[in-house]
């Protein structure tokens, strides 16, 4: 779970909202302060612009996986070797095998996500309260007149 920030178009405020990582909802945000609605196009439609492919892709974040873990292994190997050879190393050093780290937990965690099938059910989700919001011909109105494509099934 992540966070979008936006300053309101209409009174300047700054609002913060929870959202999946790839903001799949509503592009029809209404501010905290001033309760305005606008359009913002940061946010995707999934009924009607489909998942992000990465979400799928599971062959991506293995690769990333790997990568990332040669790069913390490359750099635990450079640690040990100057501190054998000087007796101290450079601080940036242990900064990159913890960014390395985190990289490899991070894109493991995901793809584990993708063969399991819970970025599945996650985006199954998503996709029925986006089509539930689909279904209200109002709403698919609103989207047209903010310049939003909405398909013909939906009008």
């Amino acid at each position: 779970m992540g966070y979008v920030e936006w300053d309101c178009p209409k009174c300047g405020k700054r609002n913060r909202e929870a959202c999946n990582a790839w903001v799949y909802g509503s592009p029809i945000r209404n501010c905290k302060a001033c309760n305005q609605e606008y359009f913002d196009n940061r946010w995707r439609e999934i009924a009607l612009e489909g998942v992000e492919p990465a979400t799928k892709n599971p062959k991506f974040y293995l690769i990333a996986t790997i990568i990332c873990f040669l790069f913390t292994v490359a750099c635990v190997i450079w640690l040990i070797a100057d501190i054998r050879m000087m007796g101290s190393y450079p601080i940036k050093l242990a900064g990159c095998i913890f960014v390395g780290a985190i990289g490899t937990i991070g894109c493991f965690v995901i793809f584990l996500r993708i063969v399991l099938g819970y970025e599945e059910k996650q985006n199954q989700k998503y996709y029925n309260e986006s089509l539930q919001r689909m279904n209200d011909k109002s709403y698919a109105k609103k989207l047209i007149s903010y310049g939003y494509n909405v398909p013909e099934k939906f009008r």
